[in-house]
């Protein structure tokens, strides 16, 4: 809301203090949303948008109002772009991968585009920022500033580094046993400690998984092809032994085989990893911060399984629960997010997957962000009224059997061909919380309804209408 108001009031007024840059590009040379801003011939409303896409693209390699603040101020709007800039010691949001369920998806999506195959490691995303001032830090999916959490990683990059005076380098950690040089599982990495004093006295050991490199020595390389910048990393940076390697990766031979790939994905597998990152190498191979893009493509040993891909979902109210569950709550509301419209839209009602302990820990959690009324930002159906309504603060990983159209849920409403209807998950089941996402970072509406249309009986023709778990 912030960065629309913001980018609405630059449009409509120009700050006095602007001043005009020396130079004046071709239209060409602008970014689309810039052309869109600057296109006479649209509508009022689609310049607006172009505005808001500008500042959201600007504070995604820029997270930081007080730094796009200081260069609205200078620059026009439609130069923004070259004053927010990725910066060392500044997080920029990381890119994200689209969701596969087999290896010939992943063919149909890239036919005939170049793309490496990566384990995808079972660990926690870490950026790492060089300065030029010798300081490094270590930030988290979510921006968090966790480089007291791994102290050990400034100087595992930095023994791996060669001349290298600056960067932005994106990462995985995973806890690794010194002793077997075998990768451990998240579930050992999450007990570490938010604060150690070294890696000596830490008792979950960490390695680094370095997968991209988007800043080098002063240039951004978000706008460089992904071969290149692998390039850049592998030549500025060597393994060490037990600190520091590069992600494990297989590059696509162009015959079509979907052997090699599944072979690759069972060595990840076995390998502790969750399975597989295919990326384009040299097409549509920009870094795009903060997209999830079909140019980065996800395959997990769970797909393969027939479990489906996991949701990544954001409580916003609970019922109170009875019997073995008086005193806690019996089951929660959970929602996924529209980006456009910045609210939450409900998705399903879940009361299965919880340990006592869970239960107790959620809502000792969640109880210190009740709210007194439902909020203007959740589009829920009078029929789910909550016993209590929380802030949207905690994103939490649901498992469901599948997807179904639904007259009491509003997931992607309006998207599904039928009024005040919208998609819900069946038997939903708590996988975890996830401390490292923040709610505007949930699972997408049209990512459920993307996932919607790909279960088989959706995509044959039949099945799944209005099928709802009951709620």
């Amino acid at each position: 809301t912030v960065l629309i108001a913001l980018a609405h009031s630059l449009a409509l007024t120009t700050p006095a203090t602007v001043q005009e840059p020396d130079e004046k590009l071709k239209k060409s040379e602008y970014p689309e949303e810039v052309q869109r801003y600057l296109d006479k011939s649209l509508t009022y409303e689609k310049r607006l948008e172009g505005a808001v896409d500008i500042i959201k693209k600007a504070y995604s390699e820029v997270p930081s109002y007080d730094a796009i603040l200081d260069a609205a101020i200078k620059v026009p709007l439609e130069m923004l772009h070259r004053s927010c800039r990725l910066t060392p010691g500044i997080p920029v949001a990381p890119m994200l991968a689209k969701p596969t369920k087999s290896v010939q998806e992943v063919l149909k999506r890239l036919n005939g585009v170049k793309f490496t195959c990566e384990y995808k490691y079972d660990g926690e995303r870490a950026q790492v920022h060089l300065l030029p001032d010798g300081t490094t830090k270590v930030f988290s999916r979510n921006l968090l500033d966790t480089s007291e959490k791994y102290p050990e990683i400034p100087l595992y990059v930095r023994e791996a580094a060669t001349d290298v005076q600056s960067c932005v380098m994106d990462a995985e950690v995973v806890a690794f046993n010194q002793k077997t040089g075998q990768l451990v599982p998240f579930q050992v990495l999450s007990t570490r400690k938010k604060t150690e004093e070294s890696a000596e006295t830490a008792k979950v050991q960490v390695i680094v998984q370095a997968f991209d490199l988007m800043y080098l020595n002063g240039e951004p390389l978000l706008n460089t092809t992904l071969a290149h910048r692998r390039e850049l990393l592998k030549k500025h940076f060597v393994p060490v032994e037990g600190k520091f390697q590069f992600a494990v990766s297989m590059d696509h031979q162009e015959d079509g085989d979907t052997t090699v790939i599944e072979e690759f994905l069972d060595q990840a597998v076995k390998g502790q990893c969750e399975g597989l990152m295919v990326k384009t190498l040299e097409e549509n191979a920009n870094y795009e911060p903060s997209k999830r893009s079909l140019n980065w493509l996800k395959l997990k040993k769970d797909y393969l399984e027939g479990l489906g891909d996991s949701v990544d979902l954001v409580p916003l109210g609970a019922y109170h629960g009875r019997g073995k569950r008086t005193g806690v709550y019996g089951a929660y509301l959970l929602a996924c997010y529209d980006p456009d419209t910045e609210e939450f839209q409900s998705v399903c009602k879940i009361g299965t997957g919880f340990s006592d302990e869970d239960l107790k820990n959620l809502a000792d959690k969640l109880n210190q962000h009740v709210i007194p009324k439902k909020s203007a930002q959740y589009n829920v159906s009078d029929q789910l009224e909550c016993d209590v309504w929380f802030d949207s603060v905690h994103v939490w990983e649901v498992k469901a059997a599948d997807l179904s159209k639904s007259s009491a849920h509003r997931g992607a409403e309006g998207k599904v061909g039928e009024a005040g209807r919208g998609i819900g998950l069946r038997f939903p089941r708590f996988e975890r919380l996830r401390e490292d996402k923040q709610p505007y970072e949930a699972t997408t509406c049209d990512q459920i309804l993307e996932m919607y249309y790909a279960q088989d009986t959706i995509a044959g023709g039949g099945g799944n209408e209005d099928d709802d778990d009951g709620i």
